[in-house]
């Protein structure tokens, strides 16, 4: 029977069979609203970036979702998630699971919810949180962490390098920008075995291009 696909997040018959037999180790039980559909749903909110309660009609109510992403994160499965998914596609891409470079950098964006964490970052005039990620070459997240905006870089980028560190092995190398100074290399080289190299972006040039420190 052809199942017409409403939302791009919306998983395949194939896929959501790999990540139920993966991560939820064929969880068939019955529930008003079934897993596949929670699922997909909390990736419309992470792909589309709507607000919970802006969630469309036509999928579980939100308070579920909600209930079951806070759920899945607190249990460390979109962690989980994330790593496997990024090492099967870098197999099938004929390239070692765990990659050996990295790119770090941060955003800094507002923020409305005034409950939540917000800061000032005074060097991009922005009020509101900033985004760090880990990427590696192809462009997959290798780790990330939100902080308000007040918080400098060179502040967050340990906590990155833990979470790096320990979730992927081959990883020995991390470039960065020139935001991220003082003696960061030093520190991340002696706790984590991570060599950093400042990355310069001349005008017109896409990507990285390393310059060792």
């Amino acid at each position: 029977m052809h199942i017409k696909i409403f939302y791009q997040t919306h998983l395949t018959e194939g896929q959501w069979s790999y990540i139920n037999k993966v991560f939820f180790e064929n969880d068939c039980r019955k529930r008003k609203y079934s897993l596949r559909s929670i699922f997909e749903a909390v990736l419309y909110i992470l792909v589309g970036g709507c607000q919970w309660r802006m969630l469309p009609h036509d999928m579980p109510p939100w308070q579920d979702v909600y209930y079951f992403f806070r759920k899945w994160r607190e249990e460390g499965h979109v962690e989980h998630i994330l790593q496997r998914l990024v090492r099967k596609i870098r197999r099938k891409r004929g390239q070692h699971e765990s990659p050996s470079v990295g790119a770090l950098d941060s955003q800094s964006v507002k923020w409305g919810n005034r409950k939540s964490i917000n800061g000032f970052d005074a060097n991009k005039k922005v009020k509101g949180i900033k985004r760090h990620i880990t990427v590696n070459p192809n462009g997959f997240p290798l780790g990330r962490i939100v902080t308000h905006a007040g918080v400098h870089d060179t502040k967050a980028i340990k906590q990155l390098c833990e979470q790096t560190h320990f979730g992927w092995e081959r990883l020995d190398k991390l470039l960065i920008d020139r935001g991220y100074r003082g003696d960061v290399a030093v520190d991340i080289k002696k706790e984590f075995a991570i060599n950093i190299e400042i990355s310069n972006t001349p005008n017109g040039t896409k990507g990285f291009v390393p310059k060792p420190l």
